[in-house]
């Protein structure tokens, strides 16, 4: 008799809490997942995070996460729709078929023509910088990619240079 193990594969901040507390994967915890995606796409960051995945997995059990200042009304109502403890109160969890069309009909999806998603240009994908109203955002010429000594110093409060927090 072999000692079974539970694990999952996925990113820590999407798991369902339906998942964490060992129930049985449903298309439910796809809808939780995708609530995670949306409200990331739009602020820039999982609406669960925390320094280790088990914090984050805590976070997710206590629904603590919060909406940033200006995060677009229909989108939060989604979000807050699709965020659900209760699996089975999901919005699109009682939807018949896989079209989940109580999802395609929330305001946030007005002006999508589903019939002919394929067809369709996709918008213009525009950074969400709260507190201001620009069309348009252009990074500053002195930024570069990943994060230098000092961004690590502060973030981690550790001196790599030295070996010693």
């Amino acid at each position: 008799d072999r000692s079974r193990k539970i694990s999952f594969v996925g990113t820590a901040q999407y798991v369902s809490p339906d998942l964490l507390q060992n129930r049985v994967d449903t298309r439910a915890s796809d809808l939780w997942a995708l609530g995670c995606i949306i409200y990331q796409m739009i602020s820039g960051l999982p609406p669960f995070r925390a320094s280790t995945e088990f914090l984050t997995f805590q976070k997710i059990l206590k629904m603590d996460y919060e909406f940033p200042e200006g995060f677009p009304s229909d989108a939060k109502d989604l979000v807050e729709k699709l965020l659900v403890l209760d699996h089975t109160k999901r919005l699109g969890a009682s939807d018949d078929g896989d079209t989940y069309e109580s999802i395609r009909q929330h305001p946030f999806f007005n002006g999508i023509d589903w019939d002919n998603i394929f067809e369709q240009t996709p918008p213009t994908i525009s950074p969400y910088l709260p507190g201001t109203f620009e069309e348009e955002y252009t990074v500053p010429d002195h930024l570069e990619p990943g994060l230098g000594k000092s961004q690590l110093v502060r973030l981690w409060e550790w001196d790599l240079s030295t070996s010693r927090g």
